[in-house]
């Protein structure tokens, strides 16, 4: 639903695209002052334009918040301000009251200065505003996405990428796909995104895992194993956008065994020692396990969030986890993908072998989880070993 809203300003300029002639979109810039009590409230309302999410701890925020609390008469000087995508620009000389309505929260809102935005309205909230102060603001009309915009103004503290791509809409069928995994509200799709939460899961890793599965990048039977997936979750997010115009497509094909995916992870993580005893490789003595005893609870699993008394380190958990993907099979007729096999069968079979490998692993590598990931030996055991059994075995 459209905002109209409504309050006063001082210096007041319009600006016309000096390129317009050659862009043809239109756009006008809009420049002015603001006194920070009549910043309004609504614009709050209006912050998905916005790449992050304001994260008020930070060292850039508390200088922002003592420059208005020292009454920095040139604040509007030494602060770059606030820039809003709005559908309509309109001031009135005779009264000093500027209108802006926003209608689409895709394109209309905060592009830039949300930091200072959101300082500013918690000020005005707790009635922390004791001087008189002013803060620059640049209205853009005529802006059919606020993406380029948004990644050119968000420099000072760089923005990432998963940020500009959530600007973008490029997550929006991973989020269809996982809307209704209990673990979909903690999903961070931007940066400062659920600050504060506990076991947030950044959506690089939701990719990173989703990518050992994807036959494009890593087709059944291909000598390639997914390491990439657990040394860089940026390297990850970008090899999922260099799919262009097929990702979309990818995802729903992959959409029928996403859910298992996270399901093997937690079956994994949370079974893994209680099934590595049955194998005599007693996994809670170690040191990394941090067990302390069967009550005592030390972390709670990822994508689960139960409580476990052991922590089992993602260098572990990612190679094993990988290791199904030898079970994927993809449909020729409709590229659906499906499982040759159950997972969940699998683990039950093999579970024992798997933490076997692993556990050998470790003890030649010092014990260094990180160096079990980075190990292609250990990957190409783990893999071999489910697709052999595949092979051998049917359901």
């Amino acid at each position: 639903m459209a905002s109209i809203i409504k309050f006063p300003a001082k210096q007041v300029k319009k600006m016309d695209n000096p390129m317009s002639e050659l862009t043809k979109d239109g756009s006008k810039k809009y420049v002015c002052y603001v006194r920070l009590q009549d910043v309004p409230a609504k614009f709050e309302d209006w912050m998905r334009t916005n790449p992050r999410d304001q994260k008020l701890t930070t060292n850039v925020a508390k200088e922002i918040a003592k420059s208005i609390d020292s009454g920095c008469k040139n604040f509007h000087e030494k602060n770059r301000g606030i820039v809003m995508s709005v559908d309509k620009f309109a001031y009135d000389n005779k009264t000093g009251m500027i209108k802006v309505t926003l209608s689409d929260p895709e394109i209309h809102g905060n592009i830039d200065g949300g930091h200072t935005l959101k300082i500013i309205l918690t000020k005005q909230k707790n009635n922390e505003l004791f001087f008189e102060q002013y803060v620059f603001f640049e209205f853009f009309t005529g802006i059919s996405s606020p993406v380029e915009l948004a990644e050119a103004r968000n420099q000072s503290v760089q923005v990432d990428q998963r940020s500009i791509e959530e600007l973008n809409r490029s997550f929006e069928p991973i989020k269809a796909a996982l809307k209704n995994e209990s673990f979909y509200n903690r999903i961070a799709f931007k940066q400062n995104e659920h600050v504060g939460d506990k076991n947030v899961i950044d959506v690089r890793e939701i990719i990173a895992i989703m990518n050992m599965f994807n036959q494009s990048l890593y087709p059944k039977g291909g000598d390639a194993q997914p390491i990439q997936s657990y040394t860089g979750k940026e390297t990850s997010l970008n090899r999922f956008l260099r799919l262009k115009d097929s990702r979309d497509q990818i995802v729903k094909n992959m959409t029928p065994i996403i859910p298992d995916i996270f399901d093997i992870w937690e079956m994994v993580e949370t079974t893994f020692a209680d099934k590595g005893n049955t194998v005599n490789r007693t996994y809670r003595r170690k040191k990394m396990s941090k067990y302390v005893n069967e009550d005592t609870v030390v972390n709670y699993s990822i994508f689960g969030n139960q409580p476990m008394n052991y922590v089992l380190p993602k260098g572990i958990i990612f190679p094993i986890v990988a290791a199904f993907r030898a079970l994927v099979k993809v449909d020729k007729s409709t590229q659906l993908y499906s499982w040759e096999m159950s997972p969940e069968k699998i683990w039950n079979r093999l579970g024992g072998k798997l933490i076997n490998i692993i556990m050998t692993s470790l003890e030649d590598l010092s014990d260094s989880p990180d160096a079990v990931a980075k190990s292609p030996n250990t990957w190409d055991l783990l893999y071999k070993e489910v697709l052999l059994y595949s092979m051998l075995n049917t359901e």
